[in-house]
């Protein structure tokens, strides 16, 4: 039987890798994409939902199976921090709520290394948060996937994360046994990731890392 899914925050990096994976999935018939502003990206798989993600248009989600968070920001766009809990974390458990509600039974959440309710960075902690609330939810299947650092064309400027880009595949040559955790991996890797752990048997709650998201080979 093939599914209707929701994804919030399509138009990231992550994102547009995952849309791209699913719509080759046989498995899912329909992909519903919440945004705040017009999106140009056309295919016969997909519906775009021009939403105000804090309270999301709650037609996306009729007869949804799964939905996937990928929204995010940066410090540079969003730097007070209420604004940027507002995006990362009630934009992410507003979807879900609404998901939730409408019966769906698997959540798929793109995270982060070293979340942590109890971590002293902000970014961190906020994270931690969210895996946290989502969890709560109880979903049939929950998967939260905590990625280093995330390789691949930004459409904004990041000067931090390009540097990391560039220095990530030496410091990956020295990632070894519980450090490997810390490995940097593509978006594409990760999206395919992503599609590989849906519509599965398993139930409950995992947190994926490098060790797990590497072990399938991408097309």
């Amino acid at each position: 039987m093939q599914k209707s899914i929701v994804i919030l925050g399509a138009t990231g990096l992550v994102g547009s890798a995952l849309v791209e994976e699913l719509i080759q999935d046989p498995q899912v018939s329909e992909i519903r994409i919440l945004t705040r502003r017009p999106l140009a990206v056309k295919h016969p798989k997909l519906q775009i939902f021009e939403t105000d993600l804090s309270n999301p248009d709650l037609l996306a989600f009729e007869d949804v199976a799964a939905l996937y968070c990928c929204i995010g920001t940066t410090r540079k766009k969003t730097p007070d921090q209420t604004h940027y809990r507002t995006i990362d974390y009630g934009m992410t458990l507003a979807a879900a709520q609404a998901a939730k509600n409408a019966g769906a039974t698997e959540v798929h959440l793109i995270s982060a290394i070293g979340a942590d309710t109890r971590s002293k960075i902000f970014y961190s902690r906020l994270k931690g948060e969210i895996e946290r609330d989502l969890l709560k939810m109880n979903f049939e299947r929950t998967l939260i996937y905590q990625p280093s650092i995330l390789i691949g064309p930004r459409p904004e400027s990041r000067i931090g994360e390009k540097i990391g880009q560039i220095l990530s595949p030496f410091f990956d040559l020295l990632l070894f046994g519980s450090l490997q955790k810390y490995h940097s991996i593509s978006a594409k890797k990760l999206a395919f990731s992503v599609r590989q752990h849906s519509f599965q048997n398993q139930k409950g709650a995992q947190i994926l890392v490098y060790q797990d998201l590497s072990k399938n080979k991408t097309q």
